[in-house]
């Protein structure tokens, strides 16, 4: 059975502290709300589709993310912006079969 992303164990481990820590005056990188309400802007940042890829490269951060990274938060917001890990559910096996 499929699983969906989640933020809570997908997305959130993506963000490093020192994430938070530079993008705190603007919003939470740890916050579910916060990431869900700014996903299309984040999104377009790791892709490097504005000014700057965040997160920078060194020494101010990490670098710009792999594309596997980049593909989970797109898959995550593809996935209706999980919180928590949920398993998908086939709807055929919701019928009842009635005598």
């Amino acid at each position: 059975m499929a699983k969906l992303t989640s933020f809570q164990t997908d997305i959130r481990p993506l963000f490093t502290d020192r994430d938070i820590h530079a993008m705190s005056k603007a919003f939470d990188l740890g916050n579910y709300d916060d990431v869900k309400a700014h996903a299309a802007a984040i999104y377009d940042r790791i892709r490097g589709i504005c000014d700057a890829v965040t997160p920078p490269p060194p020494p101010r951060g990490e670098g710009p993310w792999p594309q596997s990274r980049i593909e989970l938060f797109a898959r995550w917001m593809s996935d209706g912006y999980q919180s928590l890990k949920r398993k998908l559910v086939c709807p055929v096996a919701r019928i009842r079969l009635l005598n």
